[in-house]
């Protein structure tokens, strides 16, 4: 059984995936400028650069965006001969104004990957005003995609394209209809505002929880449960297009969503190197911005049979573990894993067909190239947004894995979930201790300090701690009392 858990009371929004009650999954969204994935802006073009055939665009954030010669549809309704000929130069000129959408986020020191091959995602199709192909998801039988394809050349015109999704097998012709009129809407409605608007601006950015929804509700989901009123109802009527009745469930405990349902706990283990298994053997992490290394280790786990049963035993576990890691950190680029040692073909072979299933759980797109010479085995996962590790932390020293510390945003969003989780109660005032740089982050945001305690109705002391990665409630109460035993520590 799956569930999707929305945490949506508060400024940092909270997107994750359960499945069987773990977290597989979790995606985070910040009140900030930053362009996400799916968004569409009007940008205008700062600089070509006809080595790279690309140009840098100017969307109105702090970093330029990159745009490829391949994704112009300038470019794409050339001839294979045109192509060879032609350059960037021919195509956009700078300064020109130019629709684009976010094809990959912002990354370290890397501006957004952008595309003006536009396309518009529902449940059961994708729309492509510029893009003239049909394809039909492989997973659906070689006996329906015949029908489907005929369903969609007879509906578009010659410089559209579309992406028939799983959900079409059973060729849902009215819903399928009915989505494809509203996904062309909303580019008609995309173009209504690239008239109006002048560059750079934001032309449209989806909710938070739709990319999410879309990759994640399927037949094994039960249920969605979010804590805000108003994104309950959105969420609602947003699901009502879908042909399986999803319970859309509102959370009004007391208790912050994600510490009910285990989920803080678990991202906090994400953020540490060490991994241990249901064995007692171990995974080591090391992860860069391009390469991601996994050191599998036996650990407490020496088993009762043979050696060579206890290795591949010992590595199957892992082989699903890092799957499972892998996409709830996000991780992409290069990974090399050091599974524990295997002489025979076969107990290689057996860990490559375990990896090939859990392949299918996740949305990425992945690639296994196998075991080396060495005995490492290599894989490639596609990157479309910051890791939780770049999401979360810094790296100024080493606190967390690989040197990160938590980022001072990631604790003023915790510092608000606490204000709302003490809302409830009758306590006037919090004193909390945190990391000390997080502490003087505040002191020179103080209208992030203030808009906290203007949101909830509670005064927030805020002092540096002893224990630099925690963010604790060192007392509630009235101001006075709090005042007074911070004077009588300080003495």
């Amino acid at each position: 059984m799956q569930q999707v858990v929305i945490n949506a009371a508060g400024m940092e929004k909270r997107t994750a995936l359960l499945h069987n009650g773990k977290l597989v999954e979790c995606a985070y969204q910040r009140p900030t400028e930053k362009p996400s994935t799916g968004s569409i802006y009007k940008g205008r073009v700062q600089k070509v650069l006809p080595g790279m055939q690309a140009v840098f665009v100017d969307i109105g954030t702090d970093k330029n965006g990159f745009l490829h010669k391949d994704d112009l549809p300038a470019f794409q309704v050339l001839t294979d001969e045109e192509k060879k000929k032609t350059t960037i130069s021919s195509l956009i000129k700078e300064g020109e104004s130019v629709l684009v959408q976010i094809a990959k986020e912002e990354s370290g020191d890397k501006g957004a990957k952008l595309t003006a091959l536009l396309s518009f995602t529902g449940h059961l199709l994708v729309y492509f005003p510029f893009t003239s192909h049909i394809g039909v998801s492989k997973k659906i039988q070689e006996s329906n995609r015949e029908t489907l394809l005929r369903w969609g050349s007879e509906r578009l015109e010659p410089q559209e394209g579309l992406i028939i999704r799983t959900g079409c097998e059973e060729f849902p012709e009215k819903e399928m209809n009915h989505e494809l009129m509203r996904l062309k809407q909303q580019y008609s409605e995309v173009k209504r505002h690239d008239v109006a608007k002048k560059a750079p601006a934001l032309i449209i950015r989806p909710p938070f929880y739709q990319t999410y929804l879309e990759r994640w509700l399927n037949q094994n989901v039960e249920d969605v449960i979010v804590d805000d009123h108003e994104t309950y109802l959105q969420i609602k009527d947003y699901i009502s297009t879908y042909r399986k009745a999803y319970k859309v469930k509102l959370y009004h405990e007391k208790e912050p969503i994600f510490k009910k349902y285990g989920i803080d706990v678990e991202i906090q283990k994400s953020l540490s190197p060490h991994v241990w298994l249901k064995n007692g053997s171990s995974l080591y992490w090391n992860a860069t911005e391009a390469l991601t290394v996994v050191d599998v280790n036996t650990g407490k786990f020496t088993g009762k049979k043979d050696r060579a049963k206890t290795v591949v035993e010992t590595n199957l576990l892992a082989a699903k573990e890092i799957m499972r890691q892998l996409r709830l950190r996000n991780l992409a680029g290069m990974i090399v894993i050091d599974f524990i040692t295997m002489e025979s073909k076969e107990d290689k072979q057996k860990i490559t067909l375990a990896m090939q299933e859990e392949i299918k759980k996740d949305s990425s797109t992945m690639i296994l190239h196998g075991f080396t010479k060495m005995g490492l085995f290599e894989m490639t996962r596609k990157k479309d947004r910051p890791s939780l590790l770049e999401t979360l932390a810094v790296k100024p020293r080493a606190e967390i894995m690989d040197g990160h510390i938590l980022r001072s945003e990631s604790y003023f969003y915790e510092l608000e979930r606490i204000a709302h989780e003490y809302s409830f109660h009758d306590d006037e005032a919090l004193w909390i201790e945190g990391p000390d740089y997080f502490v003087d982050w505040l002191q020179k945001n103080p209208q992030q300090h203030s808009s906290i305690e203007n949101q909830y109705g509670i005064t927030l002391f805020v002092t540096a701690g002893s224990i630099n990665r925690n963010i604790i409630v060192r007392q509630t109460g009235t101001k006075t009392k709090i005042t007074e035993r911070m004077l009588k520590e300080s003495d």
